[in-house]
């Protein structure tokens, strides 16, 4: 098996695209702003069946997508993908527990094991994660949290990457996702990145790369874009 370069380094982009709606923005961003475009990895949330294809065939790389329900208020199916620069070798999909208190919508996190072209195809696990909003009663969103840090830490990956909309609303939250990611050895790679969405003139911090067995050399969040209510969150980093 070829090992990765302890040189070589990756894109990761993660990205709650609202309703999956704004397909052509996004591409337009992800193939032309130079944060974003290259990326080994994109990770796609609130999307229908159709967007990932697009966006994957778009970009030249491969996907998988899973729904966990369909949205009351599109009707299309609502869900989270990976898409590589590589190869996908399995993917599935995490049913979280507790379905929203609102809408009673299931949420889902999507696993996958990849092959990176730009990595020297060591194998990588991933994640792309939705959480539920921030009705959800708190010790709910902890088990939420909880169910992803099993999944890592079933998963016996020396690398692993998890990124998504965690709806992470209150500090409280925040400091729970993470202590639940560092319990399986996963750091928060987007700590100093700053808001991912604004709602009434106010910055949140929803959406979230967490990694382990890799080192951060740069990351940041895209703000100037027409694609989506959130903002993309983007990663390089080195296999440590």
């Amino acid at each position: 098996m070829t090992s990765a370069n302890s040189t070589a380094e990756l894109r990761v982009v993660t990205w709650n695209i609202e309703h999956g709606e704004a397909v052509e923005a996004a591409i337009h961003q992800l193939t032309t702003n130079p944060k974003l475009a290259d990326a080994d990895l994109v990770l796609l949330q609130e999307m229908d069946d159709e967007g990932p294809a697009q966006i994957a065939e778009a970009l030249g790389m491969t996907h998988r997508y899973f729904a966990g329900c369909t949205h009351t208020g599109t009707g299309r199916p609502f869900g989270n993908a990976i898409l590589a620069r590589g190869t996908i070798l399995d993917c599935e999909a995490i049913v979280l527990p507790h379905l929203a208190r609102i809408l009673g919508q299931r949420r889902t996190a999507v696993q996958g094991t990849v092959r990176l072209d730009r990595f020297g195809g060591e194998p990588l696990v991933v994640w792309s994660v939705h959480a539920e909003v921030s009705t959800l009663p708190h010790r709910r969103q902890v088990a939420q949290y909880h169910t992803v840090a099993d999944a890592v830490a079933a998963s016996n990956a020396k690398r692993a990457l998890v990124g998504g909309d965690f709806n992470t609303a209150s500090p409280r939250s925040l400091r729970a996702l993470i202590a639940a990611m560092a319990s399986v050895e996963a750091e928060r790679a987007n700590a100093d990145a700053g808001r991912t969405f604004t709602r009434f003139g106010r910055g949140f911090e929803l959406d979230q790369i967490f990694t382990r067995g890799f080192d951060v050399v740069e990351v940041g969040v895209v703000h100037d874009h027409d694609a989506s209510d959130h903002d993309p969150v983007w990663a390089t980093l080195r296999a440590s």
